[in-house]
């Protein structure tokens, strides 16, 4: 009678695993670019779907876009990256916009044989125009997630290189994951305590080496020779990075550039309403 009830257990188990298989399983991989950098990344959804490659941002990893994948992963096929010294990537290369791009251009080269929908949060947006200016028939959609640019590049270098004093001083400060976790909840009220420990542990784990190059140099909107007419999306929080000087610039790069907010979010609204931007994603791109 127990052995009974243990192969029924073991079948009901079965059957979740196959039922989640399709969108909520992964498949971890690692590509390994000229230059040696690693690139860690995982797929989720069915092989048919249309393709979107899901770029983060500083100090994250490509578990930032969990809450997102969840909704997207239904109709989408996601591949998800960590960027270069961060999450399971290592960092071989000079850690500034060009080099990420580069690595992540000849990433997209190799493994997409159609152009695929790009999305960039915060310096992942950075790195996608960077892309995009460079090579736009990669791309069939280019989505922003409020991307970090630059104005003012002598202050804003002064206030980044601030930041990377906090930043290198807090997570030196660190003994457990438990002190990432204080930090990340002074950030924002509307995080759950999966999020924070999800963040803290992303704010942990990032090679601190990163800042080693000030990568906001880097981070002014480039002119690109000619309008890019690909459909292109900003979705921006109440309190945004982006200003409107940047976003009328980009407006002139971008021909069909199409600009919504998200009323009561702060810069960390992939946590605060992932159901909300997948689903302007969703419409945007259909």
């Amino acid at each position: 009678m127990l052995k009974k009830k243990y192969l029924i257990l073991v079948l009901f188990l079965s059957i979740i695993v196959i039922g989640c298989s399709k969108n909520q399983i992964n498949n971890d991989k690692y590509y390994y670019s000229e230059s040696n950098q690693e690139i860690f990344y995982s797929e989720y959804g069915d092989d048919s779907n249309p393709q979107i490659l899901l770029i983060h941002g500083l100090m994250g990893s490509s578990s930032s876009y969990n809450y997102i994948i969840e909704f997207l992963s239904k109709d989408y096929k996601i591949t998800v990256i960590d960027l270069p010294g961060h999450g399971k990537s290592n960092l071989e290369i000079k850690f500034d916009v060009t080099n990420l791009s580069k690595v992540i251009e000849e990433f997209i080269e190799k493994k997409f044989s159609t152009p695929i929908i790009l999305v960039g949060y915060s310096l992942g947006g950075t790195i996608i125009n960077e892309i995009v200016t460079n090579s736009n028939e990669l791309t069939s959609s280019i989505i922003f997630l409020d991307p970090w640019f630059s104005n003012n590049s002598s202050l804003d270098s002064l206030a980044f290189k601030f930041l990377s004093v906090v930043e290198k001083n807090a997570k030196n400060s660190w003994v457990a994951p438990e002190d990432s976790f204080k930090h990340i909840e002074k950030m924002s009220t509307k995080l759950t305590k999966e999020q924070i420990e999800l963040i803290g542990n992303n704010r942990l784990n990032y090679d601190l080496k990163i800042w080693d190059n000030s990568i906001q140099k880097e981070t002014l909107i480039k002119d690109s020779e000619y309008p890019i007419e690909t459909p292109s999306l900003i979705l921006k929080p109440s309190s945004s990075l982006v200003k409107e000087s940047q976003i009328k610039k980009l407006s002139e790069k971008y021909s069909s550039l199409v600009v919504k907010e998200i009323e009561d979010t702060t810069h960390m609204f992939i946590f605060e309403k992932p159901e909300k931007i997948s689903k302007l994603i969703d419409e945007f791109i259909k």
